[in-house]
Formats: structure tokens, C-alpha cells, sequence
């Protein structure tokens, strides 16, 4: 009994350790971060350059993730994205809001990084129709919410910016890894006249 009771807290501390690794951290900005570096022996530059552009072009919709920069001698890719919040409580699921953040991709030969920053959170509400609208004028920079935002809605803002940040991070690791069609050239579609038989 005492070997389970300490194999099951030996369990408990590395997740603890793990979990703190992979977390919301502050960057030299004092602004909240999701940071990940990724080694992808034997990829060049250019292949994860192309990739992760097509990550960005192809993985969203443009009402959710949108390339706004590419700097390919760098190799550097900027975008913007949002994704909604929302409330549980016992008798319904409302939207708690709508969080808006910029992504950013750097590749090196063999490796790349990312990281989502900028995190800005606007609130919703309903209007006198019953449709959860965003309240324009209202937006808060989610380093500052502890002092413009409830407490205990502030800790699931974070915890749901950090689901956000380890999924679509998944994804990009998803599209990074893939041979994707980018040289294949599309097949000719060949035309039937039907004026002549």
C-alpha cells in the first residue's frame, strides 16, 4: 500500500512539472506568451518556410486566422487570429467573448518556433434582440485583467487561451511535419464541346 501511495505522488509531480512546462509565460514585453520550438532534422528552411505558410493560408478561415505579414529571407510569417470564449454555467453555455491574437512563425534549417502573444479580450452581451453581440470599446489586454475583469472569469479566459494555443500549435506542428501538394501542378480540366458530335 505505501508503494502505490508513493509511485501515485512521484505521478502527480511530474505532471505538475510537466504541465508547468507547457504553459502561458511572460515575455521581455510583460506580455502573456505560448512559446514552442520545434526541431525537424532534415527539413530546410525553405520547406518549413512554404509549409507554414501554407499552414496559415489553407489550415483556418480567414475570419480566423489571417496571414498579415511574410518575410520569406527571414523567415518569418505573421498572423492574426480570434477564437471565442465561452461560459459554463449549471443551466447554460453563454459566450463569455471573443480573444484576439497574433501568431508567430520563425524557420531556421532543421528547427522553427512559434508563439501566440497579443492576447486582447472583448466581452460579449446580449442585445435587446437575445443575440450575444461584442461590446465595442471594451477590449482588455488579458495582462491587465485582473484589475478589468472578474477573478474567477479571468482564471477561464486563461486556462481556454491556453487550450486555444496548444491546439492550434498542434495543428501547425500537424502541417509542418505533412509533405504537403504545394509542387503538384493541377490537372488540366479537359473541355467537351457539345456543339460538335
Amino acid at each position: 500500500m505505501k508503494n502505490i501511495l508513493i509511485a501515485f505522488v512521484c505521478l502527480l509531480t511530474a505532471k505538475a512539472a510537466l504541465a508547468q512546462k507547457d504553459s502561458l509565460a511572460f515575455d521581455e514585453r510583460n506580455k502573456y506568451i505560448y512559446y514552442q520550438t520545434v526541431e525537424a532534422a532534415g527539413l530546410a528552411k525553405d520547406t518549413l518556410y512554404k509549409r507554414a505558410l501554407y499552414f496559415m493560408n489553407k489550415a483556418y478561415p480567414k475570419s480566423k486566422l489571417k496571414l498579415a505579414s511574410a518575410d520569406e529571407p527571414q523567415g518569418v510569417l505573421i498572423a492574426v487570429g480570434n477564437f471565442v470564449i465561452t461560459k459554463r454555467s449549471l443551466l447554460s453555455n453563454s459566450l463569455g467573448g471573443e480573444t484576439n491574437y497574433v501568431l508567430r512563425v520563425e524557420v531556421k534549417n532543421a528547427k522553427y518556433r512559434y508563439w501566440f502573444t497579443d492576447f486582447v479580450f472583448t466581452p460579449y452581451k446580449r442585445d435587446r434582440f437575445g443575440n450575444e453581440v461584442l461590446v465595442s470599446g471594451t477590449d482588455v489586454a488579458i495582462e491587465n485583467g485582473k484589475d478589468k475583469l472578474d477573478k474567477k472569469d479571468l482564471a477561464v479566459y486563461m486556462d481556454k487561451i491556453l487550450q486555444n494555443s496548444r491546439q492550434v500549435g498542434g495543428v501547425l506542428k500537424g502541417y509542418m511535419l505533412k509533405i504537403s501538394n504545394l509542387s503538384k501542378v493541377e490537372k488540366e480540366i479537359k473541355k467537351i464541346s457539345t456543339k460538335e458530335w
